[in-house]
């Protein structure tokens, strides 16, 4: 199961309040190639859901979710601004 950490949650949900998309979709966490990212998508009936207060930041199909196991997303402040990482279980963020 992937977590997120609160802060990581808030900056989804403030990327997501501004985008027309996100009336009707919602963040989904992808694969490309080595690397992941995030992606407006319709909500599937085995998503993972992650929410922010009432409301849903991001979606974690099980095949991310079965690639990542017990991993954390969480955010970082850099000099070009908020950066998200991801962790899995026994590493330090990326």
């Amino acid at each position: 199961m992937v977590t997120v950490t609160e802060r990581a949650a808030q900056l989804l949900k403030d990327i997501q309040e501004g985008h027309e998309e996100s009336a009707t979709k919602v963040l989904r966490l992808v694969s490309r190639g080595d690397s992941f990212e995030f992606a407006f998508d319709e909500r599937r009936e085995d998503d993972q859901v992650v929410q922010s207060g009432d409301t849903e930041v991001l979606l974690v199909g099980t095949d991310i979710g079965e690639l990542l196991g017990e991993a954390t997303i969480d955010c970082q402040d850099t000099p070009a601004g908020p950066r998200f990482t991801l962790s899995t279980q026994g590493e330090p963020p990326a």
